[in-house]
């Protein structure tokens, strides 16, 4: 390809990103009947302002602070910030392919291949913490490898991303403790040690982590011990069908390129095999020890890893493909297209009910305010209730109220969904809205769950009719209310 065509194609990059990132919030958010569970947490976690929370540091929460402080719709922004997370991880793909080939043809392929997992768009909403390492560890691998070869002044980012990364999700310190391995083993990394920089950016990493240390000293490691408590010992052939599931598109890049001519190997550029280093070292501990385990979400742990790999492929390339990539990367462009419009096909034509899944719980919390309302007049601050399904009101109801779970460890797990600063007091003066379970009425229903933390208060109750989807059967379930004082 000639210099002109590969200067043309640097010049598209911002572009498809923002397509990219517009296309999907839209289609997301129009078409999506309701945002995931983790839309939930995140939120509550976001509220509890807490130094990290049951199963994530802190950072997953603090994300959703716009949207809780500026009353932004909490089903637009939670597409926006993951689709803005995801093309700015796309851009950092791209930009380490070229780092580490010196090729614009590569880093678009490299960017493009991604397209075909469904790492970058369906899997990054219900996955919710995993957007954070898609938008970051890329840029976490470009910074590292400028501090080494360009600047010392780099360390800065690194250590911003790889910080920021680590509080989204532990599995980031597998990478940062990839890194400090090769500051004690590689010459050139090890020079590091003789700027004062170094340590400065040593220094923003531990401001940005430590207060979670702290935090889970004070919860007993609660986030630690969940993730425990999902994993038993016991081999797992699941853990290799799920990395084929997450890495197929390397298979299928692989094709690509050795149908184009190109050779791929071990790299001989330092840089490139510290690259390789930083991700495969620890994706293969991983797979191991979960090759091992029975019961966790693999899948989940594997999918921020695909991403990284492509450059990391593209970096690999020992003889470049001799033929031109355009026709490929015309393809590629054609699948992403097609992949958008399939999606919005599916909602749009509620195949197997998935443009009106659990659409039902905005009819039953708009119901559920409409008899508060009646009831009260006043807003609808607390909510509590037996099953998880009254947590959809901290997403939906109008009026945003909190949940009255209060903050206990059982077990030594806390749970998912709380109210740190919750008291008696509180729920006397403002009442509270409670959901039995799932298709008991009235009569059926005690509320055993919410007079475990709060038996003083008297609970009225009233009959609602629940249907999960238009088209699923009617079935009757229990509003309570704990009237409020004022």
């Amino acid at each position: 390809m000639t210099e002109v065509n590969q200067s043309k194609l640097k010049n598209y990059i911002y572009l498809w990103v923002i397509s990219y990132a517009i296309s999907w919030i839209i289609a997301s958010f129009y078409l999506d009947p309701t945002v995931p569970y983790d839309a939930i947490e995140a939120v509550n976690w976001g509220r509890n302002k807490d130094w990290g929370s049951p199963k994530n540091p802190w950072f997953v929460g603090c994300l959703m602070w716009p949207a809780i402080y500026l009353r932004i719709s909490y089903s637009l922004y939670w597409y926006f910030i993951h689709f803005f997370g995801i093309a700015l991880g796309l851009l950092g793909v791209w930009k380490l392919a070229y780092y580490l080939s010196k090729r614009y043809d590569l880093a678009w392929f490299a960017m493009l291949i991604l397209h075909l997992s469904g790492v970058i768009n369906f899997d990054s909403i219900p996955y919710n913490d995993n957007y954070i390492l898609v938008t970051l560890w890329s840029w976490t691998i470009y910074f590292f490898l400028r501090a080494i070869y360009e600047n010392p002044a780099w360390w800065l980012l690194f250590s911003l991303c790889s910080g920021l990364a680590t509080m989204g999700k532990y599995s980031t310190l597998s990478l940062v403790g990839s890194v400090f391995l090769l500051t004690l083993f590689i010459k050139q990394v090890r020079q590091s040690y003789r700027y004062p920089i170094f340590y400065i950016a040593i220094l923003l990493w531990f401001l940005i982590t430590l207060p979670n240390f702290f935090w889970l000293i004070s919860s007993n490691f609660s986030a630690f011990k969940w993730l425990n408590s999902q994993i038993n010992p016991g081999f797992s052939f699941h853990t290799t069908v799920a990395a084929v599931s997450v890495f197929y598109p390397l298979i299928i890049a692989i094709i690509i390129l050795y149908y184009h001519g190109g050779r791929l190997g071990w790299p001989k550029p330092l840089a490139n095999r510290m690259a390789n280093f930083l991700i495969l070292f620890p994706l293969s501990i991983i797979y191991t020890w979960f090759s091992f385990h029975k019961g966790a979400r693999i899948t989940e742990w594997l999918q921020p890893f695909m991403p990284v790999c492509t450059p990391l492929l593209i970096g690999s390339l020992t003889v470049i493909p001799k033929k031109p990539l355009q026709k490929s990367l015309i393809g590629l462009i054609i699948c992403s297209i097609l992949i958008l419009s399939g999606y919005c096909i599916i909602q749009i034509m509620n195949v197997h009910g998935a443009g009106q899944k659990f659409i039902g719980v905005k009819t039953l919390i708009a119901e559920g305010e409409r008899r508060w309302y009646h009831r009260y007049n006043t807003p609808l601050k607390y909510v509590g209730g037996e099953d998880n399904l009254h947590q959809w009101f901290i997403i939906y109801a109008k009026d945003r109220p909190d949940v009255i779970q209060p903050w206990v460890l059982e077990n030594d797990l806390p749970p998912n969904v709380y109210n740190r600063y919750i008291t008696q007091t509180d729920i006397k003066m403002y009442g509270a809205l409670l959901l039995g379970h799932k298709y008991n009425d009235c009569l059926h229903e005690n509320f055993k769950n919410v007079r475990k933390y709060w038996p003083q208060f008297i609970i009225e109750k009233e009959n609602v009719t629940y249907r999960s989807e238009p088209n699923a059967k009617p079935e009757t379930m229990c509003f309570g209310f704990i009237a409020p004082s004022n």
